[in-house]
């Protein structure tokens, strides 16, 4: 009961990154940008951007959320169950809906797999460097 809001913002973090990359396919940048290459084809180098940008909002999306949780719930556990509580909704949805994807032989293969690997464990490796921070600062203090 106590990971319950966890959870919860994990909800909230699968439903934000489903309406950001609505918003961002709706804004046109990406589509304009992937428009203007001549011959694209799965080996365009162009996917790898188009991946590096999609881990990265997924990434941005994660450490909001787990700030979020850390403000929003003081006195609950900030530990590894928390953070695999809030990364389980997204990354169940996406490997449900996307699949694994490790064709990593051209640059379409290789941005899917990147954007799956952000999706599926972004919180927790926001969570592990967050933990790695405070205890270095606790070791030196």
């Amino acid at each position: 009961m106590k990971y319950l809001p966890a959870f919860g913002l994990g909800i909230l973090l699968a439903v934000l990154s489903f309406v950001s990359f609505a918003l961002v396919a709706t804004a046109g940048y990406m589509y304009a940008l992937l428009g203007s290459v001549d011959n694209l084809s799965h080996t365009s180098p162009v996917y790898l951007g188009l991946g590096v940008h999609d881990a990265g909002l997924l990434i941005l999306l994660s450490g909001l959320m787990l700030f979020a949780y850390q403000w929003l719930f003081p006195r609950l556990p900030f530990d590894w169950f928390a953070a695999v509580a809030m990364q389980m909704p997204l990354g169940l949805l996406v490997l449900w809906s996307d699949g694994v994807s490790f064709n990593l032989t051209n640059f379409y293969g290789v941005a899917r797999a990147l954007t799956l690997f952000a999706a599926t464990f972004g919180v927790l490796m926001i969570f592990w460097l967050l933990q790695r921070r405070s205890r270095r600062f606790s070791q030196t203090g």
